[in-house]
C-alpha cells in the first residue's frame, strides 16, 4: 500500500477560490446562500462565488487567506483551516445587522472572547480519512501554543465533532440554528472550548 503524503503552507491569495469552496462546505451550505442574497443586492449580475472568492482574497475575513493554512497533495489544494483570536465581543449593531441565520454563531463567539477560534477546518471529501484535518487542528494550535481553543460545529457533523473530542474540545455551550430558506442540515450549533 502506497503511504499517502501531503505538505501545508500558509495560504496564497492565489487560494482564495479553494478557500471559499471549503468555507461553504464546513458550513453546510450557508456561506453560499448568504452569498446569493448579497448577490442579489447588485444590480449587475454577479456570481455568488465571485463573493465568496472576493472575501476569501482581502485580509479582513473571518477565512482570509492571511488567517488561513492550506494542505496540498500533488500540488493540489486538499483542505484548510482558517483561525483567528477572538479579541472582543460582537457589538448589538453587528448583531442587528446581521442576518438572523448568524446570530446564533454571533452569540456562541461572545461566549469565549480571548480564544483562539478555529473559525474553518475543512477538507474536500475526496481527500478524507487521510489525516489531513487533524494535521491542519495540529498546526493551527501549534500556532498559538498554549492559547485557549475553541471551535463551532453543528450537531449534525458528527464526524467533525468527534474529530474535535479526540483532540480534547468539549461542549461549553449551543444554539439552536435559524435557518429560514437556508436548509442546512442539524438542529444546533454547538461551541467547543479546548
Amino acid at each position: 500500500m502506497l503511504k499517502t503524503t501531503f505538505t501545508s503552507r500558509p495560504a496564497t491569495y492565489e487560494d482564495a477560490r479553494h478557500l471559499a469552496r471549503l468555507v461553504n462546505q464546513a458550513g453546510d451550505g450557508l456561506a453560499y446562500h448568504h452569498w446569493q442574497t448579497l448577490a442579489a443586492g447588485y444590480e449587475d449580475d454577479i456570481d455568488p462565488w465571485a463573493i465568496g472568492i472576493r472575501r476569501a482574497a482581502s485580509e479582513t475575513s473571518g477565512f482570509s487567506y492571511t488567517k488561513s493554512l492550506v494542505a496540498e497533495m500533488d500540488r493540489k489544494v486538499t483542505g484548510c483551516v482558517s483561525s483567528y483570536m477572538i479579541d472582543a465581543p460582537s457589538t448589538p449593531e453587528d448583531h442587528a445587522g446581521a442576518p438572523a441565520v448568524f446570530r446564533p454563531l454571533l452569540e456562541l463567539e461572545d461566549m469565549v472572547v480571548g480564544t483562539h477560534y478555529v473559525n474553518v477546518l475543512a477538507v474536500y471529501p475526496e481527500y478524507r480519512g487521510k489525516g489531513i484535518g487533524s494535521r491542519l487542528l495540529t498546526e493551527a494550535e501549534g500556532l498559538v501554543e498554549g492559547a485557549t481553543m475553541s471551535i463551532i460545529v453543528s450537531n449534525a457533523n458528527r464526524d467533525a465533532r468527534r474529530l474535535y473530542e479526540r483532540f480534547g474540545y468539549r461542549q461549553h455551550a449551543s444554539r439552536p440554528k435559524i435557518k429560514g430558506d437556508w436548509d442546512g442540515l442539524g438542529e444546533a450549533w454547538i461551541l467547543l472550548v479546548k
